[in-house]
């Protein structure tokens, strides 16, 4: 992201949603605000540095400084790979010896003495074409997850889970390790939430599973939840892939009621958002709501709790039970369950009731070739491959565990972005 800050000086400056600013007349500005339907509403960057600490872990800076430029560019559907697409027309229409090739997947690299000197690609109407490279082969296409076959091998924990995206075949991975590239070992990082069917996605409701059962600590927090629900219940709902057409895994529910909106600041974690703001979120309550995937809404208030369990999908009779039990631990003030915070139990008993259907989904799986600094594949042995580079969700490994951090937003941009542009002035040899 932070490439498209360093073009030119600030003058006048937009603000976003949050109360954070940025210059409207620098070329960054106008590439996330077009002037038409794409803009920059909200940004959470940061700064970090000293002591810092998540749900479950407390991280040392030091006297080191982190820092993160992190827009939120929408409304949806629109994102920042529209922004993207705006930088490419740009570029593409100052820099007369550039070339697109769209629908022009590349099937083979072309390698002579062990190094790599180009890739053939196959053309939607079939034609082969060979390009040679000067300097060097970035891979850049992204992850694997819709590549049921390597799914299964390198990353079974996210199989039984829908993906969001399509398309991601792997096609780079399979590539490099022709060339003798090395993939990092089994147990992948995998990028999974749910951003879409409801707000407040990080605040610790109850939560029950899809038969109507609590079954975890809500304050465990969002990253984790993909870990704890491959241990729960399949459920058949809207929106599943082709690879899972009679259910699966990462359904659960939600479950408020309307006292929330009396609750004091310190009893929310990502902050509270007005009922009327989330009405976008409930199936037909608003003619035509903006910024949301329509398709996904799925976030239900009714009058009572079995009206509600219908609307849900799950089983009143285990509801009930599950919200009693909850309440009488918040009478006690104590989770005696699952350990949540005492100040986050609420008891569930004032009408109207809320419930959000979330369906946790695989955004990406973010590992694989092993690189080193300057994003060069390497061998078993540790050695660069002469002419290759791996970049963005390709390359690997960079989290350093098997869950994607929710701490910082953008971190899976930010590396694409730094390692692209490592990967092409490494080859260049300007860097």
């Amino acid at each position: 992201m932070m490439w498209f800050l360093n073009r030119a000086g600030l003058t006048t400056e937009t603000e976003y949603g949050d109360g954070s600013k940025v210059d409207s007349n620098t070329d960054s500005a106008k590439l996330l605000n077009d002037g038409d339907r794409l803009c920059a509403f909200r940004s959470t960057s940061g700064d970090f540095t000293g002591v810092w600490k998540d749900r479950l872990t407390t991280y040392d800076y030091g006297d080191d400084h982190c820092y993160f430029w992190a827009p939120w560019i929408g409304p949806k559907p629109l994102n920042v790979g529209n922004a993207l697409q705006n930088a490419l027309d740009r570029i593409m229409a100052s820099h007369d010896n550039l070339q697109t090739f769209y629908s022009t997947p590349a099937v083979q690299l072309i390698t002579e003495n062990g190094r790599v000197t180009g890739v053939i690609a196959k053309d939607k109407s079939g034609k082969y074409i060979r390009f040679n490279a000067s300097k060097a082969v970035i891979l850049a296409t992204g992850d694997y997850t819709n590549n049921a076959a390597m799914v299964d091998h390198w990353c079974p924990d996210i199989a039984e889970f829908d993906k969001k995206q399509f398309g991601k075949t792997g096609d780079g991975h399979l590539l490099a390790l022709s060339a003798g590239a090395e993939m990092e070992h089994t147990g992948h990082t995998k990028m999974m939430h749910d951003f879409d069917s409801a707000l407040m996605f990080e605040e610790p409701f109850l939560f029950l599973n899809m038969n109507g059962e609590r079954f975890t600590n809500e304050y465990t927090g969002f990253v984790y939840m993909g870990n704890l629900l491959k241990y729960q219940p399949s459920f058949k709902g809207k929106n599943l892939d082709a690879d899972h057409k009679d259910g699966s895994k990462g359904w659960y529910c939600a479950i408020y009621d309307s006292s929330y909106t009396s609750w004091d600041k310190d009893e929310f974690v990502d902050g509270m958002v007005p009922p009327q703001v989330m009405e976008k979120f409930i199936p037909g309550a608003v003619e035509d709501p903006k910024g949301v995937f329509r398709n996904l809404i799925d976030l239900h208030r009714c009058d009572t709790l079995e009206e509600l369990a219908n609307e849900l999908g799950i089983p009143y009779d285990k509801m009930k039970e599950s919200i009693d039990r909850y309440n009488e631990l918040c009478d006690r003030k104590c989770d005696t369950d699952f350990g949540k915070p005492a100040k986050y139990m609420h008891k569930i008993e004032k009408a109207p009731f809320w419930g959000a259907r979330k369906h946790i989904r695989v955004s990406a799986g973010v590992s694989g070739v092993i690189t080193n600094e300057n994003a060069q594949a390497l061998k078993a042995d540790g050695t660069p491959i002469p002419g290759l580079y791996c970049a963005g969700n390709l390359g690997g490994p960079f989290y350093g565990g098997g869950d994607y951090p929710f701490h910082q937003t953008g971190l899976s941009l930010g590396r694409c972005y730094t390692f692209g542009m490592i990967a092409a002035k490494h080859a260049l040899g300007v860097l």
